[in-house]
């Protein structure tokens, strides 16, 4: 009985569940220098993120690496955004203070340079995992062709593996 109210408490929980709202990004200021700054942010917020990233894969801790992409994606869709507001406006930056725009440059290399190392982690794990997954299947099918199994049902009947 326990059990079953447990379940109903559960069902309900994710009933009740909902989407969450669309995350509402702000407009780059409309002032060059504060837009400037606002995409350096947003380029460095996603470069920590980045970085947390590759600890988290470094220490081969998945489940932290997995609650960094909501994060991540939050992140992603703020620079996103700046990116394309910044490039229709580009002739507005184009006499901005050059320490600035070599500032976000390097910023953006770095970016790239994390999602690329971070990426490529990431295909080797998954590259790992889909080979175990693999000589785990054929072990499993070796023993199946080699020995006779046999197992009790929930009924408590016997049942034989080969039928």
């Amino acid at each position: 009985m326990t059990q079953v109210h447990t379940d109903m408490i559960a069902d309900q929980a994710t009933a009740q569940q909902v989407e969450p709202a669309p995350r509402v990004i702000p407009p780059l200021p409309t002032e060059r220098t504060q837009a400037m700054n606002a995409l350096i942010r947003a380029t460095q917020n996603l470069i920590n993120v980045a970085e947390r990233e590759a600890q988290a894969l470094a220490l081969n801790d998945l489940l932290t690496f997995n609650l960094l992409q909501d994060e991540k994606a939050s992140m992603a869709d703020r620079y996103e955004t700046y990116s394309k507001q910044f490039r229709k406006r580009l002739n507005e930056f184009r006499g901005m203070d050059r320490g600035l725009l070599n500032r976000l440059e390097k910023l953006q290399q770095t970016l790239g340079e994390k999602t690329a190392t971070n990426t490529k982690v990431v295909e080797k794990i998954h590259g790992r995992a889909q080979q175990k997954a693999h000589h785990s299947l054929l072990a499993a099918q070796e023993l199946a062709q080699t020995k006779h199994v046999s197992y009790q049902a929930k009924d408590g009947a016997k049942k034989n593996g080969t039928q």
